[in-house]
């Protein structure tokens, strides 16, 4: 597992234990202000003179536990998307993999070849690599280039290819 997964996942079981001791506090608050706490025939309250009623005392928790609750969300939803986040080499490896299922034969030798060097070769070791022509090869590097896969570039007396970067 990687940081942003670990810290990911922190933050949700973090989130989830606010939210328990906090879903804790609010009921044991409430019940607290509710205590003792009386409704008349008609459904008003029933309270000694002067005392401020407990409703009065819940609407002003009302505010705070709100916020308490959307802050943890957030918190909640950031751990989501720090958990399921790809890393830029996950994004790479994915594109791989999809521009490799759309290649023939040939090109895939190519490809794969030129994945494994770090998405870096000289044009020469792939002819002597894969025992094949260099007209061959340029055709099949012309191919690729083409399809937006790789790139070559000049380097002295021969080309260094380079696989382009995901987009």
């Amino acid at each position: 597992m990687n940081g942003s997964r670990l810290i990911g996942l922190g933050i949700m079981v973090l989130s989830l234990i606010f939210f328990v001791i906090g879903y804790a506090y609010v009921r044991t608050a409430e019940h607290a202000l509710l205590a003792g706490h009386e409704v008349g025939l008609n459904g008003e309250c029933v309270h000694p003179e002067g005392v401020v009623c407990p409703y009065a005392k819940l609407n002003e928790l009302a505010v705070p536990k709100y916020v308490g609750l959307f802050t943890d969300l957030v918190f909640f939803a950031l751990g989501v998307f720090l958990f399921f986040k790809k890393t830029p080499e996950e994004k790479t490896a994915t594109k791989t993999k999809r521009t490799a299922q759309k290649l023939s034969g040939e090109e895939k030798k190519v490809f794969d070849l030129i994945s494994q060097s770090n998405g870096l070769i000289y044009q020469h070791e792939l002819v002597e690599k894969l025992a094949i022509s260099k007209v061959k090869i340029t055709r099949l590097l012309d191919s690729l280039e083409a399809k937006g896969i790789v790139e070559r570039r000049r380097r002295g007396m021969t080309n260094v290819v380079i696989l382009k970067p995901a987009s």
